[in-house]
């Protein structure tokens, strides 16, 4: 089997309601759907999701530039999609960093692989060992009016953990919002935040010092990525335990992490890793520390949102702590997938969301069928999809 084609398709995906965090308010998430096609007539379908040049450093037309000037004519074309790791490897040499524009090719590749050997994407990881994922929502920073409203809607809806985004407004008006959102949904629900690198070190020490009365799950990334040694000064001063995101790219990041003991759990985002092969030596280093994982996604569609599922269900260590969600329930600003059907979606059938959980698709290769009619929509305005052939 050879790759005889790669098609890159520039896509918009409106955002039903934006979401603010310290990085700003995103509206749309414009991403990039590849198709990999083989001598064999079997093809592999992927999607970025969302692009961010703050949180990623990539760009929908950076990734666009990578795939078909560098990625498909010299490095696809012609190999056997079955060489997963010769591929990364190339990439890897020919580009530093651009993890997202690498991650798609990963995924496209492991939806390929599964279709040729007729079995779903999870049992090339190894099997299934996650049929059911909690779910942690992803709440968008607002008032606190706002943030008590949907907590107690997302609680009814069956979610057991949120994630508040903080840190785009005060550090003062972040602790009244952690405390209304705590008001609002009781004693047994998990709450998490999230900064995105938003505060400076003494704005962080100031909001966990205070939020600690909240009896807060876990706080993510309080300092910006580059600042290691004040995560690891936080997490001697709180009690709140300390999870490191953005500090947390490549593998010598997490070693990095686990060395100055900065951090007591990660997160992952499969694309910031660089795809599912690289993300699995991710989590394997965080499991030699005995150190949990939570994982996410850029915000993405149906289509998207399969390659979380299929990465949590075969990956054992993710079991043992509530996982991100974000996808089509952000972008839609829905809490499921299955009380009606997603408007436009790029996949026919998306993961079933349900009650505060994720269940993993059956079908063969990451299980989703592109949906052509919603993707031709979705194309970007004032660009064009690429063919590459060979």
């Amino acid at each position: 089997m050879r790759i005889t084609k790669v098609e890159c398709i520039p896509v918009s995906l409106p955002f039903v309601k934006p979401m603010v965090m310290s990085g700003g308010a995103a509206t749309q998430a414009d991403a990039v759907v590849v198709k990999i096609h083989t001598d064999e007539g079997v093809t592999g379908v992927a999607e970025t999701g969302d692009t961010s040049l703050w949180y990623m450093g990539e760009s929908q037309d950076s990734i666009m530039y990578n795939l078909t000037h560098v990625f498909a004519p010299h490095i696809l074309l012609g190999e056997d999609p079955f060489n997963l790791e010769r591929i990364v490897a190339r990439m890897d040499k020919a580009t530093r960093s651009n993890s997202q524009s690498k991650a798609v090719v990963d995924y496209a590749l492991h939806d390929l692989m599964g279709k040729a050997l007729q079995v779903p994407v999870y049992k090339l990881l190894g099997g299934l060992s996650n049929p059911k994922i909690p779910l942690a929502f992803v709440m968008s920073s607002g008032t606190a009016e706002a943030v008590e409203a949907e907590g107690r809607a997302l609680v009814k809806a069956g979610f057991r953990a949120l994630k508040l985004k903080v840190g785009a407004q005060s550090p003062d008006q972040d602790v009244e919002m952690i405390a209304a959102l705590r008001r609002a949904v009781g004693s047994e629900v998990k709450l998490i935040i999230d900064a995105n690198g938003g505060w400076m070190y003494h704005q962080a020490l100031h909001v966990l010092r205070k939020a600690a009365d909240y009896d807060l799950y876990l706080a993510e990334q309080p300092v910006p990525w580059w600042d290691i040694d004040g995560l690891a000064r936080l997490r001697r001063k709180v009690e709140i335990p300390i999870f490191a995101d953005e500090s947390a790219a490549e593998l010598g990041h997490v070693l990095q992490i686990i060395e100055r003991e900065a951090a007591d759990g990660f997160f992952l985002k499969i694309p910031k890793a660089g795809g599912i092969l690289k993300s699995r030596r991710w989590v394997a280093v965080a499991q030699a520390a005995n150190l949990p994982v939570m994982c996410g996604c850029m915000i993405n569609s149906g289509l998207g949102c399969a390659v979380e599922a299929a990465f949590l269900a075969a990956t054992a260590w993710m079991g043992h702590i509530e996982q991100e969600a974000i996808g089509p329930l952000n972008l839609y600003n829905v809490y499921d997938t299955v009380s009606g059907p997603l408007p436009n979606d790029l996949a026919k059938r998306p993961p079933r969301y349900e009650a505060g959980y994720l269940y993993p698709p059956d079908g063969l290769g990451l299980g989703v069928e592109l949906e052509e009619a919603a993707l031709k929509r979705a194309i970007s305005p004032g660009k064009q999809p690429v063919v590459i052939a060979g």
